[in-house]
C-alpha cells in the first residue's frame, strides 16, 4: 500500500489552489456511495451498540451501503476488544505459565483488535484526524482562507 498523505476531497483540492499545476479538469468528483448502511445478522451485544452508536454519531449522508463491511469490523473489533479487556481486569497483566509468569496473551488480542478499530474508524471519519478528512460541501465557504482557517 502507497504510504504517504491519504488523498483529498475534491472540494478542498480547489480551495487550495493550483499548487501541482495539475489542471481543474483533471481533479475528479468522488464516487458517492448509495442508501443507508444495514446492520448485519449475528451481531452480539456489544458489537450491535456499537454499531448503532457509529451510525447516529456521523451526520446524515456520511455512511453509506458500502461502508457496512467497514462498520461490521469496526463494531466487531470493539467487541472483542472489550471482552479482552474485561477478562484482562479479572486476570491481571501477567498469568502464570509452566516457565513461571508470563505476559497475558489478551494483550496481543486487545491490541490486535485496537489497531483494527483505529484503522476502519479513521476511514469511517471516527478519529478526529478522519473527521477533518470528510467532506461537507454544503458547509464550505468558497473562500479558501476561511476554509483552511476553519473559521
Amino acid at each position: 500500500m502507497p504510504k504517504g498523505e491519504k488523498p483529498k476531497s475534491k472540494i478542498i483540492k480547489l480551495a487550495e489552489g493550483n499548487r501541482s499545476n495539475v489542471g481543474i479538469h483533471r481533479i475528479y468528483d468522488e464516487p458517492q456511495g448509495l442508501g443507508h448502511p444495514r446492520m448485519p445478522p449475528g451481531l452480539n451485544e456489544l458489537a450491535e451498540e456499537m454499531w448503532l452508536d457509529t451510525v447516529s454519531s456521523l451526520p446524515d449522508g456520511v455512511l453509506t451501503r458500502a461502508d457496512e463491511a467497514a462498520l461490521e469490523a469496526y463494531a466487531v473489533n470493539w467487541s472483542v476488544f472489550r471482552q479482552a479487556r474485561e477478562k484482562l481486569d479479572k486476570t491481571g497483566l501477567l498469568v502464570q505459565s509452566p516457565q513461571g509468569p508470563v505476559r497475558n496473551p489478551l494483550l496481543v488480542v486487545m491490541n490486535n483488535a485496537v489497531k483494527a478499530m483505529m484503522s476502519t474508524g479513521s476511514e469511517l471519519g471516527l478519529t478526529p484526524a478522519g473527521r477533518a478528512r470528510l467532506a461537507h460541501p454544503e458547509k464550505w465557504d468558497s473562500d479558501p482562507i476561511t476554509l483552511l482557517l476553519g473559521e
